[in-house]
């Protein structure tokens, strides 16, 4: 892959991203954030027919897990075996497609806009990377890393994001920024603030923004998220999954990272998921987590981590429910079961608001409907 790309001792890293190497200076295989393109420019692409087939076997997993629909954020071959799998009616998910950062100007010249398309398939948010990831402490930080003097790749300048939101906004596009650190969240909170809402009417996104992931929030930031109406978009595995590293790289810090309960107690709008394939895309799992902080073996305890932050059984669900639908710009007709609203449900086999929390995470799903039809299960 090094070699099709061209990568070699004497590349150069490239603006938000690097290449890692040994110490004889040659290229090990690792590539940080945006150098990740560089090897992403060379693999072939697969077939639509071939990428809607995988998806055929993939849905069948997903509404295997309980799920409904999800919000998509791969590339454009995606996109386009999505609206293939649709044609031949085959979509039994609903699926809200996120725009990638290389296709705004393209999306932007068709007149695409945040929430065109059917009940099925439409069109979601631009996708935005403000940073890294907190293992590989690329997560763009306010302050060094525990034992550290480095704070993480910030993957576009704060120019770049301002300029971006605002060619999204201009053409009817809502955004949806990764950030992870603590400096990658306060960059994009600066960035829709200095944009503003858009035009009112009908020039204004359908769609709510959102930060993808707010692993780590300032204290400060936190009152911040509701006044600009941005989506805390949050996926709760990610708090079990990481808790170790993030006391390590992160320490006293730790007290907003992950922090549900904060963003809630601050008005903000908080929708859940599962950041699938990073993590596991079962949203009992998610749940579980959510409410216990605990991993399924039962670490680290009872209380579990941080255990100021975990929500009710009813909060967590509505973030994966009511809040999804919102981030989607569908919770007037999703979210809920209650006339009038799409028959889109999962069955259980128990009642998660009553049995023992640590148990939710292995309930099974007995079956998923989707538009008033059984899609899997009985």
């Amino acid at each position: 892959a090094l070699q099709a790309a061209g990568i070699r001792r004497g590349t150069p890293d490239p603006v938000g991203g690097k290449i890692a190497r040994g110490d004889d200076g040659e290229p090990t295989g690792i590539l940080y954030e945006n150098a990740m393109g560089l090897v992403w420019a060379v693999v072939p692409e697969r077939p639509s027919e071939a990428i809607a087939a995988s998806m055929r076997t993939a849905q069948q997993r997903a509404l295997a897990a309980g799920l409904t629909g999800f919000h998509d954020f791969d590339g454009l071959p995606a996109f386009r075996a999505f609206q293939l799998l649709r044609e031949q009616g085959g979509l039994d998910v609903r699926v809200l497609k996120g725009i990638p950062r290389e296709a705004l100007g393209e999306a932007a010249a068709l007149g695409l806009r945040s929430g065109f398309g059917d009940g099925m398939l439409a069109v979601g948010q631009v996708k935005l990377f403000a940073d890294g990831a907190l293992g590989p402490q690329t997560a763009w930080m306010l302050e060094p890393y525990e034992g550290s003097t480095g704070t993480g790749i910030p993957t576009l300048t704060p120019e770049e994001l301002r300029a971006d939101i605002a060619r999204a906004r201009a053409a009817g596009l809502a955004c949806a920024v990764h950030a992870i650190g603590d400096a990658a969240v306060r960059a994009v909170l600066d960035a829709f603030e200095a944009v503003g809402s858009g035009r009112a009417g009908a020039g204004r996104p359908r769609l709510p923004d959102r930060i993808e992931h707010v692993q780590l929030i300032a204290a400060v930031d936190l009152p911040r998220l509701a006044p600009l109406g941005v989506v805390a978009s949050m996926q709760p595995t990610h708090a079990t999954s990481d808790m170790d590293i993030a006391d390590r790289h992160w320490g006293a810090r730790t007290a907003t990272a992950y922090a549900w309960r904060s963003v809630l107690a601050a008005g903000a709008a908080l929708a859940f998921g599962s950041d699938c394939p990073v993590e596991a895309l079962e949203p009992l799992a998610g749940i579980h987590a959510a409410v216990t902080r605990r991993r399924a073996d039962g670490s680290p305890g009872p209380d579990g981590w941080r255990p100021e932050q975990r929500l009710t059984v009813e909060q967590a669900v509505r973030a994966f429910t009511l809040g999804a639908a919102r981030a989607a710009g569908r919770g007037e007709e999703a979210g809920t079961i209650e006339p009038g609203r799409l028959a889109d449900f999962t069955v259980l086999e128990a009642d998660p608001f009553v049995i023992d929390p640590h148990e939710i995470r292995g309930v099974p799903v007995r079956a998923t409907v989707v538009d008033s039809r059984v899609r899997w299960g009985s």
